[in-house]
């Protein structure tokens, strides 16, 4: 019975005006830095396909969460409002099969846009005779992977806790503000103000996944860059850039398992009617 709820979820979110801004973001973000690429690589040293993706990669750090948590924010908040929960719940179908019902559709719907947009910049730069590193390749992919499980996943268990769709909105866009843009402040903040030691400060930084990610994506493509930031920099010198890596790929997954874990259950627990 799954697969069935599925598709008409699945069906309900290609026909979603967000799905058709989440594959023209895709198409102009890889534009962008495509021409920015050719135009300004010889200026700024940015040149080859690593350099390249790690801009894409890094641009979707910040547009890819943003949709993932719109999208499931409002997914079973909605639902019931609607109508549509209670009346999957009427066939002979479990809350858990529901759950992943709304859940996959909406996560496939923002994640694989972004993921596509990248392998076919990966495809095209083979055409053009840039070399490309799988294993480079491979780092991308399962970040941007991770950030949209992750996000996705809060967004998801933001909608679990709520009464409304608009309250559910509301904290899945105070979760996205909070990991873009308030953890950076609050902790220039606390290096700033407060005599904190700073392996406490970057150990607070490294809690962000969004900023997890955009370490990994920086650490694989150079570890000597400066584009890393104080966070990345001490990061890379005292653990080394592979296990940097690993825990940028590893801590988004990490998050959305433990917040998917608690928006079950308490999907699990929540009047449907």
């Amino acid at each position: 019975m799954i697969p069935a709820i599925a598709r008409l979820e699945a069906t309900a979110v290609l026909r979603a005006r967000w799905f058709l801004a989440a594959l023209a973001l895709s198409a102009g973000m890889v534009g962008f830095f495509v021409l920015v690429s050719v135009r300004e690589s010889s200026v700024l040293g940015f040149t080859g396909f690593g350099r390249v993706m790690g801009g894409v990669v890094q641009a979707s750090l910040l547009l890819l969460p943003l949709l993932a948590t719109f999208s499931t924010a409002q997914a079973i908040t909605a639902s019931q409002q609607t109508g549509v929960l209670e009346w999957y719940l009427s066939y002979p179908n479990s809350r858990g099969r529901c759950f992943w019902s709304l859940f996959l559709p909406r996560l496939a719907a923002v994640a694989l846009p972004v993921v596509g947009a990248v392998l076919a910049l990966a495809c095209g730069a083979a055409v053009l005779g840039e070399p490309v590193d799988p294993a480079l390749l491979g780092v991308f992919t399962a970040v941007l992977l991770g950030q949209g499980t992750c996000f996705a996943s809060l967004g998801m268990l933001a909608s679990a806790v709520s009464r409304s769709p608009e309250q559910a909105l509301l904290r899945g866009l105070v979760v996205w503000v909070a990991c873009a843009v308030l953890v950076d402040f609050v902790i220039l903040g606390l290096l700033l103000q407060w005599d904190v030691e700073p392996r406490v400060v970057f150990a607070l930084a490294g809690l962000n996944p969004m900023q997890a990610g955009r370490i990994g994506v920086l650490a694989a493509v150079e570890p000597e860059m400066t584009a890393l930031g104080p966070v990345g920099a001490w990061a890379v010198r005292t653990l080394g850039a592979r296990v940097v890596v690993a825990y940028g790929l590893g801590w988004p997954f990490a998050v959305g398992a433990l917040a998917l874990a608690w928006a079950r259950a308490a999907f699990e627990r929540r009047d449907v009617v």
